[in-house]
């Protein structure tokens, strides 16, 4: 059971060499972008502002990295395009007739004139020549994750609301105590030692660092009778057992520790096993009030897997704002096996055309949390839909775009989201030479 110990000495591991730096400069994103002929599209203005700034903001070291990555981008996208090419390039060719050699070069093409690296060329679905003149509108994770959403939370100063959106249980008591609808906190676990030291209750319980992402380091564990718990793998283990587990988990990493939550009826169909939740991503506009600009269905699609991440290997589908409705669903799209589904892939209901129940709930609730966090830019928030109405289960202060752009098949730069984001960027670091939106 202590698997996930490793993961969290590996993540920080990770994060200590900032891979999200390496990434951005192996794009060359920073150089190419200001290299592009000007337009005032909202996609163009934000990637503009954001390779100015990566030169601006970043010391000698960084800035180091960043011309030694541009130096560096033909071969590492000429191993890239290889990579993606063999895991992917079948898929294609059965589905559009195009050769691997051509898609090969069409990733060299639109990686040296966009700075788009091939995952995202199959992610997209570049090989359509409709979809892939559109590239320049599309928000790449290079230039949002560790960019424009810190970027603007340097300039605003964001540090009280920040530190309350990573921290799990720090969430849940701001919302709960502004009368939100949140999952609550259990128990919280850090050092060896759980905070007022609860025995666990007799209930289905979900742990999760404190400060995780992704669903990294999560684990789910269903009540077996009045002392005993079932691990998603079958493991049976007393209270006893299950707590010092616990306990050894917060020696590396603090834990936070909820019920585990079954969905409304209406959509319990649409899961293998873990909680299915609607990511809606929230923006300030012009007035400082948040609006909905995009909303997805995430829905897990292995029994094995606890949480329903796009990145865990789910699928998801966009969500229509106004009425809730449901389009096609599809995973990431990075494997020879990728497709796009009309009914789900292990449960067989049908997904295209489902309205989500207590929808214009779900989208109030969004906002309504979004005003507890009123210097954030944008909130990605993971929201479940349960029998008597939504329930927070926790926002992201650096929402992924990925997962939006596949599920809708359209670039966000060009979306309402994009000019939102470029009308920020524009007034935090732009010499208003731009028109404004």
């Amino acid at each position: 059971m202590r698997s996930t110990d490793h993961q969290g000495r590996l993540l920080r591991l990770a994060k200590a060499l900032k891979p999200n730096l390496l990434v951005k400069a192996l794009s060359g994103a920073p150089v190419l972008w200001l290299l592009l002929p000007e337009d005032d599209s909202a996609g163009m203005t934000v990637h503009r502002l954001f390779a100015r700034q990566c030169w601006q903001d970043g010391d000698g070291s960084e800035c180091a990295v960043l011309v030694a990555g541009a130096g560096a981008m033909l071969p590492a996208l000429l191993i890239a395009a290889t990579v993606y090419s063999w895991r992917c390039g079948s898929r294609v060719r059965r589905e559009t007739g195009k050769s691997i050699v051509r898609q090969w070069l069409e990733q060299l093409a639109v990686g040296c004139r966009v700075g788009v690296s091939p995952p995202w060329y199959y992610m997209f679905e570049f090989y359509r020549p409709e979809i892939r003149e559109r590239a320049r509108d599309y928000l790449y994770r290079s230039e949002t994750k560790s960019g424009i959403y810190d970027m603007l939370r340097r300039q605003r100063g964001c540090t009280d609301s920040t530190e309350r959106l990573r921290d799990k249980a720090a969430f849940a008591a701001h919302c709960h105590a502004n009368g939100l609808s949140v999952v609550r906190t259990l128990a919280v676990a850090r050092n060896g030692q759980i905070d007022g030291d609860i025995e666990l209750p007799a209930a289905d319980l979900f742990f999760k660092p404190i400060k995780g992402a992704g669903g990294r380091g999560a684990s789910r564990w269903f009540s077996d009778g009045p002392d005993h718990y079932l691990a998603s793998d079958g493991t049976r283990v007393t209270r006893a057992a299950l707590t010092e587990h616990l306990r050894t988990l917060s020696q590396d990493e603090a834990y936070v520790v909820r019920l585990h939550l079954a969905p409304h009826s209406d959509i319990r169909d649409l899961t293998a096993g873990a909680l299915p939740t609607v990511r809606l991503v929230t923006c300030l506009n012009q007035d400082e009030d948040p609006e909905a600009t995009h909303a997805v269905f995430r829905m897990p699609r292995s029994p094995d897997v606890v949480v329903d991440n796009f990145h865990a290997g789910g699928i998801a589908s966009a969500v229509d704002l106004v009425s809730g409705e449901l389009g096609t669903a599809t995973d990431m799209g990075l494997t020879a096996e990728s497709r796009w589904f009309e009914q789900h892939p292990t449960t067989g209901a049908q997904v295209v055309g489902r309205t989500l129940p207590h929808w214009p709930a779900v989208v109030a609730l969004g906002a309504a949390a979004h005003r507890l966090f009123p210097d954030q830019v944008a909130i990605g928030w993971d929201i479940a839909i349960l029998e008597d109405g939504p329930c927070l289960v926790e926002g992201n202060k650096s929402p992924d775009l990925d997962i939006l752009q596949r599920t809708t098949r359209s670039p966000a730069g060009d979306s309402r989201l994009g000019t939102l984001l470029a009308h920020h960027m524009k007034q935090a670091f732009s010499d208003r030479q731009v028109t404004a939106y």
